[in-house]
C-alpha cells in the first residue's frame, strides 16, 4: 500500500465506512420491498466507486528504490511487524465492500443474486478478491505504480472479502425472511 499520511488514513477510513453503511442500508430497504433492480443498480454504482477508490489507493505510484530492484514477498506475514498492525487491519477491510455489495451486484448481472447466499457467494467472493488483489500486487511489484508486492496483502484482502460476503449472505437471509413475512401478512395469511 502507498505511504499515506496517518492524519489522512483515519478520517478517510471513517468516511469510507460511513458511506458503505449508508449504501448497505439503502440496499436493504428496496430489497425488503421487492425492488431488486433498484437495489442492484445502487450496488453496481457503489461497486464502481469502490473499484476506482481501490485503484487510486493501491496504485497511486511511489518512488522506486534507487537500485530499481523489484520485490515480491512470498512469505505470508514475513514482512509484517508490530508496527504493521494498522496496515494489516486496513488490508483486511480494503476488500470488505466487495463482499458486502456482491449479493446485490450478482442480482443485476446474473440469475442468482440475493438468493445465492451461502457457500456459492463466499466462493465467488474469494475467487474474485483473490484475482483482483493478485493483479494489484503484481502490478505494484513489476510496474512504476508501486515498489513491492506482498502475498500477505493478497491473503488479507481475500479474507476480508470472504468475511464480508458471509455477513452479506446472512443479511440477505434476514432481508428475504422479512420480505416473506411482509408478503404473508399482506395476503391475509398467518405465519412467516
Amino acid at each position: 500500500m502507498p505511504v499515506i499520511p496517518v492524519s489522512f488514513v483515519v478520517p478517510a477510513a471513517v468516511l469510507a465506512l460511513a458511506f458503505l453503511a449508508w449504501v448497505v442500508v439503502r440496499l436493504i430497504w428496496p430489497s425488503r420491498r421487492g425492488e431488486g433492480p433498484q437495489a442492484a443498480l445502487l450496488a453496481w454504482r457503489a461497486g464502481v466507486l469502490w473499484v476506482v477508490g481501490l485503484l487510486l489507493v493501491t496504485l497511486g505510484g511511489r518512488p522506486r528504490a534507487p537500485s530499481g530492484l523489484v520485490f515480491f514477498n512470498w512469505v505470508p506475514f514475513g514482512a509484517q511487524s508490530a508496527v504493521s498492525r494498522p496496515e494489516i487491519v486496513l488490508n483486511l477491510l480494503l476488500f470488505a465492500p466487495a463482499g458486502l455489495l456482491l449479493p446485490w451486484i450478482l442480482l443485476r448481472v446474473g440469475r442468482w443474486g440475493l438468493a445465492a447466499g451461502g457457500w456459492r457467494l463466499v466462493l465467488v467472493s474469494v475467487g474474485g478478491a483473490f484475482l483482483l488483489s493478485s493483479l494489484i500486487e503484481i502490478t505494484q511489484a513489476f510496474t512504476p505504480l508501486g515498489t513491492a508486492g506482498d502475498l500477505t496483502d493478497i491473503l488479507l484482502n481475500t479474507t476480508g472479502c470472504a468475511l464480508a460476503a458471509v455477513v452479506a449472505g446472512k443479511l440477505s437471509e434476514v432481508v428475504g425472511r422479512k420480505r416473506y413475512e411482509i408478503r404473508s401478512d399482506s395476503a391475509g395469511r398467518v405465519g412467516g
